[in-house]
């Protein structure tokens, strides 16, 4: 097997861990507060990703962290949890998983307006067509779920920020360590929540549950890594979009819940516009490649 088919599995087995861990925490949203279910996930997750960090040798000094791009990114990394799982509350899973679809397209726009980055007129055009297809999706003054996905836009914003501040640690601070000081900080991000919620003593459903969404969550930011670092980017990236197709199954098989025909084109102009991104991204690739 070749290192783009394996870069491929690891970025399916990766999708499928995010939106299983979303799958389960709308389920335990039914039972436990916002803030609850982010501070016993967190404390799972956290414990499971220092583990396996401290096993790998990828633990370092506190003082790391002090790195702005760091601290930037942890901090956006524990306010996109939160706004995901009080997203996942409110509307469907579909819906929000489309909605975070749209961050490799807000990156690419933040990293023009921000860093100055070369953006041409096709992947601005991408980058807008996605836009689009997100109000077609929250379709703004309508009625019902779209009340709430301002939740969903505001972790789609904290997610574009981390995946933007990313770009700028340091290459030689482990991934699994950044990754642990991020699950710590979500772990946190959870407890100001508390005096304006009623936490309960969740039921041992619950806690399983939790314990099976924190499993997913590490496999996926795991795999993720495994991904991008042995296949190429342009080639296995557009398999990220799978994650629509199962949350939309999901969505189905757990509450019924199958999107109108408006959202459906939008949920398409999302995948068409990242998809558009990522071959632009390759032909650029190539381009530079090849002799001169």
């Amino acid at each position: 097997m070749t290192d783009n088919l394996r870069g491929i599995a690891a970025i399916l087995a990766s999708a499928s861990g995010f939106v299983i861990n979303d799958a389960i925490v709308k389920l335990v949203t039914e039972e436990l507060p916002t803030g609850e279910i982010i501070v016993v996930r967190g404390l799972m997750a956290t414990l499971l990703i220092g583990v396996v960090a401290w096993w790998r040798g990828a633990m370092r000094p506190v003082r790391v962290l002090l790195q702005t791009s760091i601290m930037i990114r942890i901090f956006a990394a524990s306010l996109a949890s939160l706004f995901i799982v009080a997203a996942l509350r409110y509307i469907p899973l579909a819906t929000s998983t489309a909605i975070l679809q749209v961050t490799p397209l807000a990156v690419t726009a933040g990293s023009a307006l921000l860093l100055g980055a070369a953006v041409g007129w096709r992947r601005w055009t991408a980058s807008l067509a996605g836009l689009a297809g997100v109000l077609l999706i929250i379709r703004p003054g309508a009625e019902g779920i779209n009340a709430h996905v301002w939740i969903a836009l505001a972790a789609l914003l904290f997610t574009s920020i981390r995946d933007l501040t990313t770009r700028f640690i340091d290459p030689s601070v482990p991934s699994l360590y950044v990754a642990f000081a991020s699950s710590v900080l979500i772990m946190l991000g959870g407890l100001p929540l508390l005096p304006v919620e009623t936490w309960v003593v969740p039921s041992p459903k619950a806690l399983i549950l939790l314990a099976l969404a924190s499993t997913a969550v590490f496999f996926g930011y795991y795999l993720g890594i495994v991904a991008m670092r042995i296949g190429e980017i342009a080639v296995v990236a557009p398999f990220r979009y799978s994650t629509i197709l199962l949350a939309l199954l999901l969505g189905y098989l757990l509450w019924g819940f199958v999107p109108d025909t408006i959202s459906l084109t939008g949920i398409a102009i999302v995948i068409g516009s990242g998809l558009y991104l990522l071959r632009r991204e390759r032909a650029v690739l190539v381009r530079r490649r090849s002799p001169a």
